[in-house]
């Protein structure tokens, strides 16, 4: 019955799915409702509190994923870039462009825990080039030219200045706007892995290590940690709405 238990790794993976989904669709939502709409605000508010509970999670229990610090080390930027946001309500609409992100997250695991069909493969490398090697550097093009006052119009081609984004004043914080071309540049770090990672055969090495050793075995799922971290990101959640002035008339806007 022991191989039978749900593993942490496995219970972590379909938490993340759970939760992107929705901060996807609520950025989906919230971009259609319009750049000024509060639920821009709902947007940031679930997601810092959903990157401050995985990486709690991820600290206490790190053999659930293969490169906790790296996980965590992206949520730490993720937050760095988002807290421009909870200081100016004009660039809240922001967060929301970049978390669009989230679908292609999603995708990636979906298609590394059901086998790799042929509809997830479609909408992952899609999703992939669309979102991560075309709209990110858009995006954070966008974001560097408001920190530094350039007027993208007069350097650019009308046709490529044309799809710029328009972000709103006051200028984009300087830690916030490099921290997302880091994120941006990170993404065709992962491009190129992700290409080397079709074309690598395994070594003579690692087939040896594989023999002899075995999988490793992933840690069972418990409660605790789980809860803990839910029960973290809903308090922090909580703070956040009422920190960003979130009121009642955002009913109005569903």
């Amino acid at each position: 019955m022991a191989a039978d238990r749900l593993s942490a790794g496995l219970l972590h993976d379909w938490a993340n799915i759970g939760v992107l989904t929705v901060i996807f669709a609520l950025s989906l939502v919230a971009l259609a409702a319009g750049e000024d709409s509060q639920l821009h605000s709902v947007v940031i508010a679930v997601t810092v509190a959903y990157l401050i509970s995985d990486a709690l999670w991820i600290l206490l229990q790190p053999d659930m994923v293969k490169t906790p610090k790296s996980v965590i080390a992206h949520h730490i930027v993720t937050v760095v870039v988002i807290v421009d946001t909870l200081e100016f309500a004009s660039h809240r609409v922001n967060a929301s462009r970049a978390l669009l992100v989230e679908v292609n997250t999603v995708l990636l695991t979906l298609r590394r825990l059901l086998g790799r069909p042929w509809w997830c493969e479609l909408g992952f490398f899609s999703t992939w080039v669309l979102i991560r090697l075309v709209w990110f550097p858009i995006l954070g093009v966008s974001l560097l030219a408001s920190t530094f006052q350039v007027n993208l119009k007069e350097i650019l081609p009308p046709t490529v200045a044309a799809v710029m984004v328009q972000v709103k004043e006051p200028p984009v914080r300087a830690y916030a706007s490099t921290a997302f071309a880091a994120v941006v540049l990170l993404q065709f770090y992962w491009t190129v892995a992700l290409g080397r990672g079709f074309c690598k055969k395994p070594g003579r090495k690692e087939e040896k290590g594989h023999s002899e050793k075995g999988p490793q075995p992933e840690p069972p799922a418990g409660v605790r940690l789980p809860l803990l971290a839910a029960t973290c990101g809903v308090c922090i959640a909580i703070s956040l709405l009422r920190f960003l002035g979130v009121s009642s008339e955002m009913k109005m806007e569903l």
